[in-house]
């Protein structure tokens, strides 16, 4: 009996041991599966992590790359100002040599120049400047400290890029097909086919003159801008005695001279007109002097009858 006890007691034991054996190994489960759930959690967040910051510095270059080409696209557009500006000036000489000194500071040229006096002696007119793009609007700024009053001032604008493209684009296919003409020119053997590639070639060459001109024109148009200065003098002229009028002892020998010349010149004329036409004024002389020496003998014989 006693035995069976200690064997039954020795079961139970052995029972509970097992039981707590499986339970640690679940909890170990448990532990590392939670473990590896959030391991695996930690690494998703990770990665979604490296994922934004590697879209957001994409995003960040992508726009960094866009606002270069921008600034390129602007730095690289051709531009054509132009300017008109109406003024005012009390001394045109004074304003005159301002401007020169203004247009040396900013490497600026003159073009042209139209200067003319009103009724009052005023000087009014128009001049046309042409200056490097970079300085255009410091010379602008400049006009208020060399004019006394700015009437107006208007600044227009174009953008030529798109046709300076075109005529490049243009300019590189004729310049291919001009290739293309001076091969087949070298190979040509025939008369008549060295005539005809000469004349599309010479064709092809005046189109390329042509362009090179239109783009030199856009160019210079583009570097250099030009203004356009309308100009009038508001200084009052108080007119004084000119000497000249007064001069009396030079007028009174002109005219005396003057009558003197009158006096030849009529003797000069009667003195050709009598020998020139004598031969019919002397006959004509005669006849009259006859027709009155009639006259008057009739006229005798009538007083004594």
């Amino acid at each position: 009996m006693y035995r069976k006890r200690i064997t039954i007691l020795l079961i139970f034991t052995l029972i509970m041991l097992l039981a707590a054996c499986s339970g640690e190994d679940s909890s170990e489960e448990i532990t590392s599966e939670e473990s590896t759930s959030e391991s695996n959690v930690d690494s998703a967040n990770d990665s979604m992590n490296t994922e934004t910051e590697d879209a957001s510095k994409s995003g960040l270059s992508e726009a960094t790359e866009n606002e270069t080409e921008q600034t390129q696209a602007q730095q690289e557009r051709m531009m054509i100002y132009e300017a008109h500006i109406d003024l005012e000036t009390k001394d045109f000489d004074k304003f005159q040599q301002n401007l020169q000194s203004q247009m040396s500071e900013h490497e600026a040229y003159m073009v042209e120049t139209n200067v003319q006096r009103t009724e009052r002696g005023n000087r009014q007119g128009h001049i046309r400047i042409r200056v490097p793009q970079s300085n255009f609007q410091s010379l602008l700024s400049g006009f208020e400290t060399i004019s006394d009053q700015i009437k107006s001032r208007n600044i227009n604008s174009r953008d030529v890029t798109k046709n300076y493209v075109d005529l490049e684009s243009r300019l590189k296919a004729k310049e291919e097909i001009e290739a293309r003409l001076l091969s087949f020119l070298e190979e040509a053997s025939a008369t008549e086919d060295l005539v005809k590639i000469s004349q599309d070639l010479e064709r092809v060459q005046s189109d390329i003159e042509s362009l090179k001109g239109e783009m030199n024109y856009l160019e210079n148009q583009s570097d250099f801008s030009t203004i356009t200065i309308s100009f009038t003098e508001t200084k009052v002229l108080v007119g004084g005695v000119d000497q000249q009028d007064l001069n009396t002892w030079d007028r009174t020998k002109q005219a005396f001279f003057n009558s003197i010349n009158g006096i030849a010149n009529v003797a000069s004329w009667l003195f050709v007109a009598a020998v020139g036409y004598s031969p019919v004024l002397v006959p004509v002389l005669i006849v009259i002097a006859l027709w009155m020496w009639r006259r008057k003998k009739k006229k005798n014989r009538s007083d004594d009858e």
